[in-house]
């Protein structure tokens, strides 16, 4: 019994390897809403240990969170983010993050042959194993290094650097490429220019609702409406709006208790091809 048990150990820590190198990416550590799409047209939501098929866009609310897992690298996608994964090359050893928007922060363990590269409207990163925040919104990107090499480059007005721990670099639509580090600067060189692969918007304009926090994204996305309203001694008090889980349906809940005179009105609207009105009206 004890050497099956051995046995059955060891299969299945030798099936985990492989399912690593296999490129796969598993959830972990998911706070809602947090929802993934493979065709930019019907989202899912994206729940603890699930693996994320490659090249899957994931989409998080306004208070959604999740830790994608491969083996010992490990990418943490925070609110408002939008993201994808995909296998550049079989075994699990080539990696490239395409971000539109928002942040993530990154662990990727340095092995021989390894690589991870991000792709974002603003700039290019390439590691080969590292520790690093990449941070994207409409304007510009922003990069910073908490230990290892990353090789950051600026696309569009082909310009290039190397930064090391405690340095940090940000590519605007205004300032191009900029350096900050302690002591002396990293140098910046020549490159050429090249547009980026990645744009300066969503995947797809039904995607942008998770992030904005109105909504996750299409029918399948999750989302829930509550709005209260109270009137109370002549005094009027704004209805809640909060956009979260659900099941692509909305729900609103209105209630209004008036004392004295005075009218309050609280409204509350969800998307996620459902809308959900919340009125709460007091009459004293």
């Amino acid at each position: 019994m004890r050497l099956r048990s051995a046995v059955a150990v060891l299969l299945w820590v030798w099936l985990s390897g492989i399912n690593a190198l296999a490129g796969d990416w598993t959830a972990t550590a998911v706070r809602q809403p947090v929802n993934y799409t493979v065709d930019k047209i019907t989202w899912k939501r994206l729940v603890s240990g699930l693996v994320v098929p490659d090249g899957a866009w994931i989409s998080t609310g306004p208070r959604g969170r999740v830790v994608l897992a491969h083996g010992s690298d490990l990418i943490a996608v925070k609110p408002g983010t939008m993201t994808a994964i995909f296998s550049k090359a079989s075994g699990g050893d080539h990696f490239e993050v395409a971000q539109p928007k928002g942040e993530i922060s990154v662990e990727f363990e340095r092995r021989p042959g390894r690589s991870l590269s991000v792709q974002t409207p603003f700039l290019a990163a390439v590691v080969k194993g590292t520790g690093f925040t990449v941070k994207v919104d409409k304007d510009r990107a922003d990069l910073s290094v908490r230990h290892g090499v990353v090789g950051v480059r600026d696309q569009s007005n082909g310009r290039a650097v190397d930064l090391s721990a405690g340095q940090s670099a940000a590519v605007s639509r205004k300032d191009g490429l900029t350096v900050k580090a302690p002591g002396a600067k990293p140098d910046i060189i020549s490159t050429p220019v090249s547009k980026p692969t990645v744009p300066a918007t969503s995947p797809s304009t039904t995607s942008n609702a998770a992030s904005r926090g109105d909504a996750a994204a299409s029918g399948n996305t999750p989302s829930t409406s509550n709005s209260s309203g109270k009137g109370k001694s002549g005094k009027d008090n704004a209805g809640n709006d909060d956009a979260d889980d659900g099941d692509g349906h909305e729900k609103g809940n209105g209630n209004g208790n008036g004392n004295g005179t005075g009218n309050g009105n609280g409204n509350g609207n969800g998307n996620g091809n459902g809308n959900g009105n919340g009125n709460g009206n007091g009459n004293g």
